[in-house]
């Protein structure tokens, strides 16, 4: 959830009539005022780069983003649980940036918020699994199965990508609406037999022996896309300072831990709590990325002409609003 800080109004006219009551005080007053006013003006070149995260493996350059900033700017993150909050949060300048999936982004541009993607995130980080004691070893054995799944997420659009190419339809299969953190237990309870899942979600069944991979859904026009990073035209616009510094930040965030995967790990684990073993086993199967390359446009356009042929969205928006990529365009380290 999103902190709230209430800031209390000070007593301005209270505080006039004391000083001039009190002449000695009023001195210091003055001096505190001054000293106050030095700091305020020498904070001026501090600069904080407020971003919504959801904690998971698959943020972590979030995480690693202070490392590469220039002296003077911080980062600022604010977990979040729900997509929606963190679009409101953008639209309300409540924060700068929003590492987020990229339905959201989609959904909100075609309702004409002003919200943009400026960098790639990941990629990859998604898996439909079967129970390990099942006879499921292909997308075609889903075909009468109970199979977990969230949607209009990007497991649901991979996994109806999977079904087509294995000619099941959607009517032959039961899908159980789950939140991707709920699939494991109730894959593991036999409430499913089979999910469309995230990270460390996916790996920790395997772990647990108690899951088994049917198949990692990248093969097919959609591809391997799953996370960006979104701002609001506003920011856009009125910081485009913040968002070039920024951009240099996350993309050498995002190149580091790719090279270091144990670090990467570690990151998650020791800030964000995650168990560690699952965690470097699942970072496999992430592809942690920042740029908005030509691959990558193309498998957007895919990916946001089903969200329309689901009905998702009624009109699929102008890509060059949705998707400004001037800012990891000019990145050069």
């Amino acid at each position: 959830m999103m902190k709230y800080i209430s800031v209390q109004p000070r007593q301005t006219q209270n505080a006039g009539s004391w000083l001039f009551r009190k002449p000695a005080a009023a001195l210091a007053a003055i001096w505190l005022i001054v000293f106050a006013s030095s700091d305020a003006a020498a904070q001026s070149g501090s600069h904080t780069i407020r971003i919504a995260v959801i904690k998971s493996t698959i943020q972590a350059s979030a995480l690693e983003l202070p490392k590469y900033l220039p002296a003077g700017w911080k980062t600022e993150l604010t977990p979040f649980t729900s997509p929606g909050d963190m679009t409101n949060a953008l639209l309300t300048d409540s924060v700068d940036l929003a590492y987020i999936g990229i339905t959201v982004a989609v959904v909100a541009r075609s309702k004409d918020q002003p919200i943009a993607i400026v960098a790639n995130l990941a990629n990859k980080g998604c898996a439909i699994i079967a129970r390990a004691d099942s006879s499921i070893r292909t997308i075609a054995d889903l075909k009468g199965k109970r199979i977990g799944d969230l949607p209009t997420s990007i497991h649901d659009i991979l996994l109806r990508e999977e079904l087509k190419k294995a000619n099941v339809g959607l009517d032959e299969v039961t899908v159980i609406r789950l939140a991707p953190a709920d699939m494991p237990a109730a894959l593991q309870r036999g409430d499913i037999d089979a999910f469309s899942g995230n990270e460390p979600n996916a790996t920790q069944t395997l772990l647990d022996g108690y899951g088994r991979v049917v198949v990692y859904p990248y093969d097919t026009p959609v591809g391997s896309i799953n996370l960006a990073v979104l701002t609001s035209e506003r920011v856009i616009k009125e910081n485009p300072e913040m968002l070039r510094v920024w951009a240099v930040a996350h993309a050498k965030a995002t190149e580091e831990l790719t090279k270091n995967p144990d670090h990467w790990a570690d990151l998650v684990s020791n800030d964000w709590g995650y168990q560690r073993t699952a965690t470097r086993k699942s970072i496999d199967n992430i592809e942690l990325a920042w740029r908005l390359d030509p691959k990558w446009m193309a498998q957007f356009v895919v990916f946001m002409n089903r969200l329309k042929d689901l009905s998702v969205i009624t009109r699929v928006p102008e890509l060059d609003k949705l998707v400004v990529r001037k800012f990891v365009d000019q990145v050069k380290f």
